[in-house]
């Protein structure tokens, strides 16, 4: 079998197949960057354990990377709604300038009740976006804690360390996935609000749109 996730922006494959197709992969986080504080197995040690151990060290270290990777994602998309907003402005001085150069001045104001409408929901979005990352760079914290208890258990089976040594890296586990169901909640608010935002915008397209027939500038930074 093969899997698949995507490291930075680049895939990365691993063959799970054959017994020693998974040698080799305890220790890439740490060559990318990533090993702070993080237990590693030596060659040796990996080569010693069952399959079934290997690819549970596998699927650790596979969430992390796609935990960095929503995270990256969670940033790309602040900016590109950040963006849009002042993409919006230039949207707006056009439609401005249109509206009165064709006679329509009277309805720029009503217009601009569409344009300020909109902006308060992509503002929302900024909102949801920055929760967004705050989660996700609390989901990356928790999938490398996770991994390093993975890895510590598989020290604990084969005696290189106690069973009770691990109790600090399950409290340290549970305090950060109580992090983590806090953050989504409070990025499930934000998502809320952002859903009535954009609902408020909407409804200030379509009351314009019926009391002018200007469909353009009602659908204005669509």
């Amino acid at each position: 079998m093969i899997r698949c996730v995507r490291a930075g922006r680049v895939a990365r494959v691993a063959a799970i197949g054959a017994l020693g197709a998974l040698v080799g992969v305890v220790g890439v986080l740490g060559v990318s960057g990533c090993s702070s504080g993080i237990v590693h197995l030596s060659h040796d040690e990996f080569e010693r354990l069952p399959r079934d151990s290997r690819q549970e060290i596998f699927d650790a270290e596979n969430d992390l990377v796609i935990a960095r990777n929503r995270q990256d994602d969670a940033v790309e998309r602040k900016e590109k709604t950040e963006q849009s907003i002042d993409e919006l402005e230039q949207r707006w001085k056009r439609a401005d300038k249109r509206l009165n150069a064709s006679g329509q001045g009277a309805r720029s104001s009503q217009a601009r009740r569409v344009f300020d409408a909109q902006k308060v929901y992509l503002e929302s979005e900024v909102e949801v976006a920055q929760a967004t990352i705050t989660t996700s760079e609390e989901g990356t914290e928790l999938s490398r804690a996770r991994l390093q208890l993975v890895r510590g258990r598989q020290l604990a089976r084969i005696g290189r360390v106690t069973v009770a040594s691990l109790k600090p890296l399950e409290e340290k586990l549970a305090s950060i996935d109580t992090r983590v169901k806090a953050s989504s909640a409070a990025e499930t608010t934000l998502r809320v609000r952002a859903q009535a935002q954009l609902d408020a915008w909407k409804a200030a397209q379509d009351s314009y749109a019926r009391s002018t027939g200007d469909y353009d500038t009602a659908v204005l930074g669509d």
